[in-house]
């Protein structure tokens, strides 16, 4: 479908499904999904539920620093060095260009990448002259029994308000496909139990984060006979959590809290939550020498962007750039992760194979992309010497001094002596001449 035809496009219909017609079972296998007829969510809702809790997944997103960190840098290097529009159609390609430049679909593909990390899918809606980032928390998908995408399902309310989107309105990212499942798998989902094991080893250690100082303490609760149980403990770290600054510690003769600051076994706390770390950062694949050593990083950070890259292109390729027109398709730039030096040597590769013309290369450096330059008319006696008041006959009489002296051999006027030159300027006849006088 062309950017012209967006208008006679059927829009998302609110409370009732859109038209559907399944195409031959041999399109999609002939197998059946047992898990959509068994599942009691598909039965009663007419749509397959979600893998995980997305509420939970956005909760840690949201409040953890470190988890959105490295979330977000991976979206943020996918998008940073631009795209493409591949086409032999010049004008259809500026047409595209032109839409995407109006929407600002670079900041729009590094949300819906975002989301699909943080809940296993991101969704688009394209409305045929914009892309709009829709909720991954409410949209659901109906497939039929073979597993054909029949349409998307939003939820807003009751049945009646919900909102149905017929499968070209939607683009669909899934991050990490898993199985047969409609959705993808969350970047979150797998760091979940080490959010929490970093979360309770720091309160373990007693560290008291407040305005003013931090703490550390090791409390011991309970007797050698009667120790307490786990409702106890986390009874007992609430109470110090909800200290404020400089407040008494008061505790019964069965807790015993020691300060821990410099001790050997200080060190061994800091050593497991630095392990935590690690794990980390290596299920989000930004590796902590990312920061002091982007090198050592790149063997699995540089990898996993091009990965993101590749399943942005892929699900715009195969859902939406078709609509745009035929034999049309979105590829990112080369990645630059070392300097200018290396993306002008990209260009040069890309010139010399005829993947991009010299025109689209200038173009993306700001430059006219025909390769000329409008010159613009030289007045009459222009100063293009450079000095006060001097015209450029002024320039033409140095030239042929300068040419006078190299007849005679070339050699370079040396003061021997130390001294400095001052020039005088003469007027004869109301024309300038220059005398050098040696002082």
């Amino acid at each position: 479908m062309g950017l012209g035809d967006w208008v006679s496009r059927r829009f998302a219909t609110v409370g009732k499904n859109p038209p559907f017609k399944e195409d031959e079972p041999l399109d999609f296998g002939e197998g059946v999904i047992r898990r959509i007829r068994l599942t009691k969510e598909y039965t009663s809702h007419r749509f397959e539920p979600h893998i995980g809790d997305n509420r939970k997944y956005m909760n840690i997103y949201l409040s953890d620093p470190i988890i959105r960190t490295l979330i977000d840098l991976p979206c943020l290097y996918a998008v940073k060095d631009g795209y493409d529009i591949v086409t032999e159609d010049e004008d259809l390609r500026k047409e595209i260009t032109k839409t995407f430049v109006d929407i600002d679909i670079d900041m729009t593909i590094y949300g819906w990448l975002r989301n699909a990390r943080i809940f296993g899918s991101g969704y688009l809606e394209w409305t045929g002259d914009n892309l709009v980032l829709r909720s991954s928390q409410n949209m659901f998908v109906q497939r039929s029994e073979h597993g054909q995408l029949m349409y998307y399902y939003q939820e807003v309310g009751g049945d009646t308000e919900n909102i149905r989107f017929e499968a070209d309105e939607i683009i669909e990212l899934q991050n990490n496909p898993f199985d047969d499942y409609a959705y993808g798998l969350s970047d979150v989902h797998t760091v979940m139990y080490l959010v929490d094991l970093k979360d309770f080893a720091l309160r373990d250690i007693g560290i008291a984060l407040n305005k003013h100082a931090v703490s550390r303490f090791d409390i011991s609760c309970g007797l050698p006979d009667m120790p307490y149980g786990p409702d106890k403990i986390n009874e007992i770290v609430a109470a110090f959590n909800a200290l404020e600054p400089g407040e008494d510690i008061i505790h019964g003769n069965d807790i015993e809290i020691k300060e821990m600051e410099g001790s050997s076994r200080a060190f061994e706390y800091g050593k497991f939550t630095d392990d935590i770390m690690d794990k980390i950062h290596i299920a989000l694949k930004v590796p902590k020498t990312m920061w002091n050593n982007p090198e050592q990083a790149r063997p699995i950070f540089e990898p996993y962007v091009k990965y993101l890259q590749k399943a942005v292109e892929s699900a715009l390729n195969s859902q939406l750039m078709p609509q745009l027109g035929d034999d049309v398709r979105f590829k990112f730039r080369q990645m630059n992760v070392e300097d200018a030096f290396t993306k002008a040597k990209t260009d040069m590769i890309y010139l010399s194979e005829g993947v991009l013309a010299s025109s689209e290369v200038r173009a993306e450096r700001g430059l006219d992309p025909n390769g000329t330059v409008d010159l613009q008319p030289t007045t009459p006696d222009v100063n293009i010497s450079g000095g006060m008041g001097k015209d450029k006959k002024e320039e033409s009489q140095r030239t042929e001094q300068r040419r006078a002296k190299r007849k005679k051999g070339n050699k370079p006027d040396a003061n021997t002596k130390g001294k400095r030159k001052k020039t005088e300027t003469i007027n004869v006849n109301k024309k300038e001449q220059i005398t050098e006088v040696v002082v």
